[in-house]
């Protein structure tokens, strides 16, 4: 039998068992002298339940010692409330949402950035054919280093810069406009989730993105949601991931970890939305869809 820490007198403040015990004392004093309804066993019973949605399952709150006899016993209670399934564990949650989610990852973990790179690579064989190439070059240590854009001259890798400019300021555009695509899938799909009889998602819950960004020193990627467990945060992250259409409309295929070949064979080559660039068109030997 494990004893609980409840020895404060080294500490300023009550420690969270002394917090919580001393709540629901209070609670069930009031419910036996009938100041507020229910009874003992409905709050402890109700309130474990609401400890577990929280948390994100019942499974959670045994994590520490799943095979112990006293995990079996809170398991049991949980079930005969929220189902062996967790299957209304949802209806009591009050703690808000947060998804934490880097909507870049799936740029690069679909290898969409390779669409953009295809287009500058078709505008730079158009303008300078096979010398766009790259070429082998002596590298510092006199071994062969392969140069991209290695045959072009200083006025013509200018020139190119230029290109670059353009298609990766639509980059950054399109990536800004997916991130808050991402936000808004997810704020709908909890929506959603609100009037679904199999999610209870409790109307009161709030539900909250927060968007991870490469460039900001100070963002934690460890705080993102974990997408594989049952957790309504890690569902919301899965939705976000597999229904936010990528730029040019496709939704994700993440069965397809070249998703950048299915982009450009839908025609979608990132170029054809610069007006400065649409007239170098696209490969007469580009893949298109059947």
């Amino acid at each position: 039998m494990t004893i609980p820490a409840n020895d404060t007198s080294s500490t300023s403040e009550p420690d969270d068992f002394q917090v919580a015990a001393t709540a629901v004392t209070r609670a069930i004093r009031a419910i036996n002298a009938g100041q507020r309804p229910g009874d003992g066993a409905e709050f402890i019973t109700h309130l474990l339940a609401t400890v577990a949605a929280n948390l994100g399952s019942s499974q959670a709150v045994i994590a520490g010692r799943p095979g112990s006899w006293e995990a079996a016993g809170v398991r049991s209670l949980l079930a005969s409330t929220v189902g062996e399934d967790d299957d209304y564990l949802m209806s009591y949650r009050t703690a808000p949402v947060e998804v934490v989610i880097n909507p870049e990852d799936a740029f690069d973990d679909l290898g969409v950035y390779l669409v953009y790179e295809a287009s500058a690579d078709h505008i730079g064989r158009e303008l300078f054919g096979s010398r766009y190439e790259a070429v082998e070059k002596p590298g510092p240590d006199g071994r062969p280093v392969v140069v991209g854009r290695g045959q072009l001259t200083v006025d013509e890798l200018e020139r190119m810069q230029a290109v670059d400019d353009l298609i990766w300021d639509l980059y950054d555009a399109d990536l800004a406009s997916y991130r808050a695509a991402v936000v808004d899938t997810i704020n709908t799909e909890a929506e959603r989730l609100r009037t679904d009889p199999g999610s209870l998602l409790p109307a009161h819950v709030p539900v909250t993105v927060r968007l991870l960004d490469p460039n900001e020193p100070g963002d934690n990627f460890a705080d993102q949601t974990n997408g594989w467990d049952s957790s309504i945060e890690s569902q919301l992250f899965q939705h976000a991931r597999a229904a936010t259409p990528l730029p040019g409309g496709l939704l994700p295929d993440w069965s397809n970890f070249r998703m950048h070949e299915a982009v450009l064979a839908a025609g979608h080559w990132p170029h054809l939305r610069i007006p400065e660039l649409t007239h170098y068109g696209v490969p007469t030997n580009a893949i298109t869809e059947d």
